[in-house]
């Protein structure tokens, strides 16, 4: 039995494809940028956990160029599974349930994954252990928490909304402020030289972060609304206030922490 919670994971071919475009044409900037922080060069080894459409994955295999190896892990690989590039490998895998190479990952990159992993404890023990002394980890996680929509007619059903989004996680054993635990996590791991960032998107509707929370909503309504926290009507708002260019609002949290693997 697989220990994910994935709420994408029976999004139509099409449908993902446009919501994974949309979260990569917003996140990939700051998630190479981390990694070219911490020194990725010729020659490393690296680890993708939730590879998604491979964006990352080709990045990096860029990176690391032919002396290197990339290897890209996901639960659905259907749209890398036919990668051409000469030093990446795709896995088929649940992270949490198996084990990678011990010590042999220079770096582990991981984004929006964790949070859907019901033992986020094995998950992350099971990359922890893959990467060398001297390894980097980089994991970004979304804290919900702080969406909240400001003045607007439709302020408190855009709420009730991000509330149910809450709700809905809650549910499912899920906390959706994983991202902000992150930093202790890594203290946990024993991780050193631990670097945190935040990311807070304020942006307007038709916004390409607004237009993944819009998908994301029409996806999940059914499971939004049996919360009982919103209605069907809220939903309908929260995708309206999404295209309205004249609508302001403060999205999901992204927490960024970065760590290195004792060398002892």
């Amino acid at each position: 039995m697989s220990s994910q919670n994935y709420v994408f994971q029976d999004n139509q071919h099409d449908t993902e494809h446009i919501r994974l475009s949309a979260i990569q044409d917003e996140f990939d900037p700051d998630s190479r940028r981390r990694l070219s922080q911490i020194g990725i060069t010729a020659g490393w080894s690296a680890l993708e956990v939730g590879a998604g459409m491979g964006s990352i994955m080709s990045w990096m295999a860029d990176q690391v160029s032919v002396q290197g190896k990339v290897v890209a892990v996901d639960i659905d690989t259907r749209f890398i599974e036919n990668t051409n590039l000469p030093n990446v490998e795709v896995r088929c895998l649940d992270i949490a349930e198996k084990k990678l190479d011990t010590s042999y990952f220079d770096v582990c990159h991981a984004r929006y994954v964790l949070l859907h992993i019901r033992d986020w404890k094995k998950a992350i023990e099971n990359i922890w252990q893959s990467l060398k002394p001297g390894g980097w980890l980089v994991i970004e996680e979304p804290d919900f928490e702080t969406s909240k929509a400001v003045a607007h007619p439709d302020k408190e059903s855009v709420n009730r909304v991000n509330k149910a989004i809450l709700a809905m996680y809650e549910s499912m054993g899920i906390d959706p402020c994983f991202g902000s635990h992150l930093p202790q996590i890594f203290q946990q791991l024993g991780s050193e030289k631990i670097m945190v960032e935040t990311y807070v998107p304020f942006a307007n509707g038709g916004s390409r972060i607004s237009q993944i929370m819009k998908m994301s909503a029409q996806h999940l309504a059914e499971r939004y609304i049996a919360t009982g926290v919103c209605l069907q009507a809220d939903i309908e708002r929260y995708i309206a206030v999404a295209d309205d260019p004249s609508v302001w609002a403060y999205y999901y949290t992204t927490v960024a922490t970065i760590g290195r693997k004792s060398l002892g």
